[in-house]
């Protein structure tokens, strides 16, 4: 039972006991336990949500990993070994994947929200909360309750529909009751729960989000909202391969939010705005106190720039480039093929406008490299970026994949090329009447749907979804030029470990296989 003092639910007590969150979101955090002391008035239960978001910015988290790392782990990233980050998640190696951090962070954020929304009804004051301000908070919770949960269970577990039985150890715990004392912490034994409990409960809390939360004209994007609430549950949904529920919240969100896509003349300067008009929810650093700095930015992992096309100043290090297979999807031609040894120019590009956003970097550090410069210092300093979570144009790619997916309860590969069509024409010049199109109306079958997971890979480059789409297809990880590699899907590197101090505290908890 010591053992267990060193896991994440005393972490969890120790983070609420001592975690500062005004430093960087200048409002004044929760400092004490017990709860019920410490969440007695409305701007106790304000001051601890903006805890819960700004725990998102974790380097762990939203901050860098969970936006490098699927694209390293899968087959879009090759390390540059420019400081000697990502090398090692670039090569697969075991044990290099989503550290601890993102399961201690989580459960700290977690049993925060549930202490917060025990707290809520325990409120006794004058006057006392409006019910609009109560559904914010609880819908607040409730939401990154979900999102927490969301990538807790999809970095650690098989995701449903694309699990290995003989090695399915289960999901991640699920912990609904706060804990406020040690004692607690340290009689809490939980164990994974399945998989698909696990998902069930996702969609349960962003279901109440969604009917708590409002989206008006002037939303901020930056906190929870209803159209945010509805892509998450239809991006879990697809997740889980509810193709049904993933088009019907896809659909909501869509009427929600509007037509926010950005077409081909604005598109790359909404990626140069703090705020691109497609994000329906974004992780804001707003302050240079935030800033990650040139060594663990997402500008620095994956740019040397420090402003888009100004090759003459060494900014970071470009830690992760695309590969060529990537360069190749998104239009880009090299004056040379040969990807390594050489540095690296553009003799042409297509006509599909999400290639502007990837160019030559400084060859400062070890040469240049055709790099991504969608995180560019975008909010008055360099390293400091706004990070996307979810944007619109995923609604209509999962309405898309969902139409076109062979069993589907929607299937309609008429809907999916409807959709499908109405993304390329916003991101390629002159589609309409062009071959490109031409050859688009003749998609049928596994085709349609293969273009679809393709502009998937495009859309979303260096945004933190491509190894979780291999992962949910149940695909291998094919890697090519200039490091070939094959990871089976069926191969213990598709999964982290779990930290280890959490199964050496805790028998009921089991480890990922092959650890």
């Amino acid at each position: 039972m010591k053992k267990l003092s060193k896991g994440v639910f005393i972490l969890a007590i120790l983070a609420f006991l001592t975690a500062g969150c005004k430093k960087q979101l200048e409002i004044d955090p929760v400092q004490s336990i017990p709860s019920e002391t410490a969440l007695q008035t409305p701007e106790n239960i304000d001051a601890a949500i903006t805890g819960l978001y700004a725990r998102l910015k974790n380097l762990r988290q939203y901050g860098r990993d969970l936006i490098t790392h699927p694209e390293a782990l899968a087959d879009n990233g090759y390390a540059t070994n420019a400081s000697g980050r990502l090398l090692n998640e670039s090569n697969n190696v075991l044990n290099a994947h989503f550290t601890g951090t993102i399961w201690s962070n989580s459960y700290s954020a977690i049993n925060q929200i549930n202490l917060i929304l025990e707290a809520i009804p325990r409120l006794n004051v004058v006057p006392a909360p409006t019910t609009a301000r109560i559904n914010s908070w609880r819908g607040q919770c409730l939401y990154l309750r979900g999102l927490y949960y969301f990538d807790l269970v999809r970095v650690y577990a098989y995701i449903p529909g694309a699990i290995i039985d003989q090695q399915n150890r289960g999901g991640v715990p699920i912990i609904l009751k706060g804990i406020d004392n040690i004692d607690s912490a340290v009689a809490l034994l939980p164990e994974r729960a399945p998989i698909n409990d696990v998902y069930s409960r996702i969609v349960a809390d962003l279901t109440d989000a969604e009917g708590l939360l409002g989206f008006g004209p002037t939303a901020d994007v930056a906190l929870a909202n209803k159209a945010a609430a509805r892509l998450l549950l239809a991006r879990v949904n697809l997740y889980r391969r509810d193709y049904a529920a993933a088009k019907k919240w896809a659909d909501d969100a869509i009427a929600l939010a509007g037509d926010r896509m950005t077409d081909i003349s604005n598109y790359e300067a909404q990626w140069r705005a703090a705020t691109n008009r497609e994000i329906l929810f974004q992780v804001r650093f707003a302050q240079n106190n935030e800033n990650p700095g040139v060594n663990e930015s997402l500008q620095t992992s994956f740019t040397t720039l420090t402003a888009p096309g100004n090759q003459a100043v060494l900014g970071g290090f470009g830690d992760l480039v695309p590969r060529p297979s990537l360069l190749a999807d998104l239009g880009i031609t090299l004056t040379s093929s040969n990807f390594v040894g050489v540095n690296a120019s553009i003799s042409s590009r297509s006509t599909d406008v999400r290639n502007r956003l990837f160019e030559p970097g400084n060859g400062g550090r070890t040469k240049v490299w055709v790099e991504c410069t969608k995180y560019i210092g975008k909010n008055g300093f360099i390293n400091l970026d706004n990070v996307p979570v979810l944007r619109i144009a995923e609604a209509y790619l999962i309405r898309a994949e969902s139409a076109a997916t062979p069993g589907s309860a929607v299937f309609s590969e008429t809907n999916a090329l409807n959709d499908l069509k109405f993304l390329k024409q916003r991101r390629y010049e002159g589609y309409i009447g062009s071959a490109i199109e031409t050859t688009d109306n003749g998609l049928s079958g596994n085709a349609l749907l293969e273009e679809i997971i393709r502009q998937r890979r495009i859309e979303f480059a260096f945004e933190g979804h491509r190894f979780f789409d291999l992962k949910r297809l149940g695909r291998d990880i094919v890697k090519t030029a200039p490091s070939t590699a094959t990871v089976s899907f069926s191969d213990a590197r598709i999964l982290p470990p779990i930290p280890q101090r959490e199964v050496d505290g805790n028998p009921r908890i089991k480890q990922n296989f092959g650890y």
